[in-house]
């Protein structure tokens, strides 16, 4: 008996509808909760605490406080907003009015209705309409607060020219998903959910495989680490503990923010690390400064009014910026040595401890039973209808999101609450691969930076 015989007679389209409604609403004020409860911490701790005080100065502590606190306030208006748009779009039943508009523009430009490519069509709208929506938010995220706090290093035309670019670059790979997918479930039906499973394992496979060398290139320049000391101890500390270091390069992230990252990357024997060129000192021969297009526009600038002055007046504008040229300069931002080593540490720690393979193993686990569960809902009417798909509109792939959305949602929040007290054992494990770095001779790094 299918599982949805069992509570039959409340299963209806309007039942299911408000299902979907307020559980969405209870999540989101869940949600909206823990950020407050996080965003209170923030306000109630101004002093830096004394655990941290080997650590870190007081300067260092406030600075990282007042930026997590604006990005805390920013991050509750953009939590509401998105509850209130959420529960709009679900109102008007969105899904089946663009749904209707993708068939027409397919029939359209194709004069004839294919499933598939009314779906591509379908999730490329969506993905434009939703980068439009939040697009004011993302604006003021970079050019506001993370301008504020010295992190933001996009100019507007560079901030457009990168959306552009990844919109372009990543479409063409998602349609290519969404039809596969779509052509599977189309194609295997009740039993598609073995080979979905696989189609997405083996994708997601090749897309880590391909990402590296072809994709991130064409956003970012990955330069080889010079040999160099600092090259020498990472390669060192790879030798130690077996990890099968092929290339180190070093990314060119300082053109979009100040922030930094380090990560690893590979398969089997070959594994590369990625140093962001922002873990540098501004003065080190791994660190370019990046010329924005608003750096050449004000010198454009000063030329043209040097340029337009005479006497007395161009001589106070040279001596004002001659005098503004000898005013010492900041201390230096980024990490030593010694440092960015540390951080090496604790990034290979997770591959010594297989982390990156246990989750993995999980998550495909998890993807199995949520594909299985799926196909027993996925085709049903009462789903669709309460979407607004009625009569044979029922597209396959969207009826597959639509189930995992709603009756996973619970799903995905428990499982969330249940696995945080995992992520904090993670974190004391991560002290713990500092521990092992410690042991192996690799000390800790107490530098204020």
């Amino acid at each position: 008996m299918n599982l949805i015989e069992w509570f039959r007679p409340y299963w209806t389209p309007i039942n299911f509808f408000y299902y979907a409604l307020i559980s969405n609403i209870l999540i989101s004020l869940w949600d909206l909760y823990l950020h407050y409860r996080q965003h209170r911490i923030y306000k109630s701790q101004p002093k830096l605490p004394i655990d941290l005080a080997p650590y870190m100065d007081e300067e260092s502590f406030n600075k990282a406080r007042l930026y997590n606190l604006d990005k805390s306030n920013f991050g509750i208006i953009h939590e509401v907003f998105n509850i209130f748009m959420k529960m709009f779009l679900l109102w008007i039943l969105f899904s089946s009015i663009l749904w209707t508009v993708s068939t027409e523009i397919t029939y359209k430009y194709f004069q004839y209705h294919n499933e598939i490519f009314s779906t591509i069509v379908f999730f490329i709208l969506q993905s434009s309409i939703s980068t439009m929506i939040d697009l004011p938010f993302s604006l003021y995220s970079n050019f506001v607060i993370e301008e504020r706090h010295g992190f933001n290093k996009y100019t507007l035309k560079f901030f457009i020219w990168d959306m552009v670019k990844k919109f372009l670059v990543f479409q063409p790979i998602v349609s290519l998903l969404v039809g596969g997918a779509t052509y599977i479930i189309i194609r295997f039906e009740d039993q598609f959910f073995f080979y979905l499973w696989l189609f997405s394992t083996l994708t997601a496979f090749i897309f880590l495989i391909i990402y590296p060398s072809l994709i991130a290139p064409l956003f970012d320049t990955y330069t080889p680490l010079e040999d160099s000391s600092l090259k020498t101890e990472i390669q060192r500390l790879a030798e130690k503990i077996k990890f099968p270091l092929k290339n180190i390069y070093v990314v060119d992230g300082s053109k979009r923010s100040n922030h930094s990252n380090a990560y690893f990357y590979g398969f089997f024997k070959s594994k590369q690390i990625v140093i962001y060129d922002t873990l540098f000192d501004e003065n080190s021969i791994y660190r370019k400064k990046i010329e924005t297009e608003e750096e050449k526009e004000a010198a454009a600038a000063e030329k043209d009014i040097s340029e337009s002055l005479e006497g007395d007046e161009k001589e106070r504008i040279i001596k004002e910026k001659t005098k503004a040229e000898e005013k010492p300069k900041k201390k230096s931002s980024g990490c030593s040595e010694k440092e960015i080593v540390a951080i090496i540490c604790h990034e290979l720690g997770h591959w010594y401890h297989s982390h990156v393979f246990k989750n993995l193993i999980v998550s495909l686990v998890n993807l199995f039973l949520i594909f299985k569960i799926a196909s027993l809902f996925y085709n049903d009417n009462v789903i669709y209808e309460a979407f607004g798909f009625f009569g044979v509109n029922k597209p396959k792939f969207i009826g597959l999101t639509i189930v995992i959305e709603t009756i996973f949602l619970l799903y995905f929040e428990v499982i969330t609450f249940c696995l945080t007290p995992l992520d904090y054992r993670d974190f004391i494990l991560s002290f713990s691969r500092s521990v092992l770095f410690k042991i192996l001779g690799f000390q800790f790094c107490h530098d204020n930076h």
